[in-house]
């Protein structure tokens, strides 16, 4: 293993998969006020962004105040730590490719979930001790991904000793702002189709390789093997 390469991963639809439980927890929130549950078209534009984006488009589009933002965010996330998180399962394939791959590179987590969840999260898959660092942000300060990769980028170098060769890493996720954070910092950038984020997004952000499944990225990572 070369002490400079990283792979650098998004966490909700790149290795967890984590869509059912956040999608259940928001539509109980809606529940418990009387309104409608996400639609298709929600549930894939919410999955990834910080909420504090995406809840006001929400709470919008069922005539719900959108100054209750923080409020239902609040709740959401009571729930979902509670009933969900703890039980957050892997995508699957991709505990044979992590194993796989972390003979081979460093790995380090970068995700728009807020730390704290994120940490939990990375436990109740069982890959914490794969990770040379976990960033997320904190619950009430969403950053642009390419942050919270910068983030990760020095405690890589303080874990490791020596600073990550960018254009040797990768930054791999499944919606444009992985992308876009990996072509920001000057790592490269993969696109995974078994998230939330489709052909045209992944590329039209910049990716250098877009993989349908599982086996292909652990292909593009390790080629030959």
């Amino acid at each position: 293993m070369t002490s400079r390469n990283v792979l650098f991963w998004d966490l909700d639809g790149t290795i967890a998969d984590s869509g059912a439980g956040i999608t259940a927890s928001l539509n109980d929130v809606f529940a418990n006020v009387g309104t409608d549950a996400m639609t298709d078209t929600e549930i894939r534009r919410v999955i990834g962004p910080p909420l504090q984006t995406t809840m006001p488009e929400l709470l919008s589009r069922r005539n719900l105040d959108v100054a209750r933002s923080e409020e239902f965010i609040q709740e959401y996330r009571r729930i979902y730590i509670e009933n969900q998180l703890p039980h957050t399962p892997v995508i699957d394939g991709m505990r044979d490719v992590i194993e796989t791959l972390s003979q081979h590179w460093h790995l380090a987590l970068v995700t728009a979930k807020p730390q704290a969840q994120a940490e939990v999260a990375v436990r109740a898959i069982g890959m914490d001790h794969h990770m040379v660092t976990v960033v997320g942000p904190a619950a009430d300060a969403p950053v642009h991904k390419s942050v919270l990769l910068r983030r990760a980028l020095v405690d890589c170098e303080r874990e490791l000793g020596v600073a990550p060769t960018l254009e040797k890493c990768w930054m791999i996720g499944d919606r444009n702002h992985d992308i876009e954070a990996g072509v920001q910092v000057g790592t490269k950038a993969a696109g995974v189709l078994w998230g939330f984020g489709d052909h045209e997004e992944l590329t039209s952000a910049g990716a250098h390789a877009v993989v349908a499944t599982p086996a292909e990225l652990l292909s593009l990572l390790l080629p030959g093997h």
